[in-house]
């Protein structure tokens, strides 16, 4: 946890609870979907509502560092926090997907029925198509950004640091040029200012001087940006090495083949 903590938060309005409820499982869908695109696999687990509704739904991802923990199917067919679950673990899923599971976990998400609780507190009310007033029904969505972003570190990572997953990387690819040849140098710079021109433009550029390969090679697996190109004098004019971070072997390609896939 941090002393800040940044959120997105999204409430919607409806005229009655069916219309609500509608919305609700419409983004329990967005928010699966949201969190996969993140590149992480979130359980959606009932949890308490405290002071604002019966009950939520969290969106939790297991990490053994995590603060969290739940009772939950691998199948997918139920999941609880453990502050509310009175199943135990090792109980047979019921869709014989077989024993549940305790794990830690990070929450990331939730959401909540607020239904009317606020918009009675608030007086915010509505005229429906009869001319009779009635009390807003409420639905509240949030996901932890800040969180979101530990939790991706907590989950794609290996012995050498962080491994971005492409969708949420800060930079597409991580530009390195290996010696202080002037002619490595030139090379580097004609091919940073070719993937600029092509729209690759968010690319890290370690041109640093005064470090040695191994070294530049040791940041870039710790920053963990996606694809490690390299300019070295054993790299033809016009080709780079390409090295994706999740992967053991690299491979020299052409500059124009390495814009294509980044792209």
């Amino acid at each position: 946890r941090g002393r800040e903590f940044l959120m997105k938060d999204l409430y919607s309005f409806h005229e009655s609870e069916e219309d609500l409820m509608k919305y609700y499982e419409l983004m329990k869908k967005v928010y699966k979907k949201t969190f996969s695109k993140l590149g992480l696999s979130a359980i959606e687990t009932v949890a308490s509502g405290g002071t604002f509704s019966d009950f939520s739904h969290e969106y939790q991802v297991v990490c053994e560092s995590g603060e969290d923990e739940i009772i939950y199917c691998p199948g997918g067919d139920f999941s609880e926090n453990t502050e509310i679950s009175k199943i135990k673990e090792g109980k047979e899923c019921d869709l014989g997907h077989g024993p549940l599971k305790k794990v830690k976990t990070i929450e990331v998400g939730n959401i909540f029925l607020l239904k009317d609780k606020f918009s009675k507190a608030l007086g915010l009310m509505f005229k429906d198509k009869n001319g009779k007033e009635k009390y807003v029904i409420m639905g509240c969505y949030g996901i932890g950004i800040s969180r979101v972003m530990g939790a991706i570190v907590e989950v794609h990572n290996d012995e050498k640091g962080i491994v971005w997953p492409s969708s949420v990387s800060p930079y597409t690819a991580h530009l390195i040029t290996i010696n202080n040849q002037q002619s490595t140098i030139n090379k580097g710079d004609e091919v940073y200012q070719e993937l600029q021109k092509a729209g690759v433009d968010d690319v890290l550029y370690d041109d640093r001087e005064e470090v040695s390969a191994g070294q530049k090679f040791a940041d870039a697996d710790l920053i963990g940006i996606p694809v490690r190109l390299v300019i070295s004098d054993k790299v033809p004019q016009g080709k780079v090495e390409w090295k994706e971070r999740n992967k053991d072997k690299p491979e020299v390609i052409s500059v124009r083949e390495a814009i294509k896939k980044l792209g």
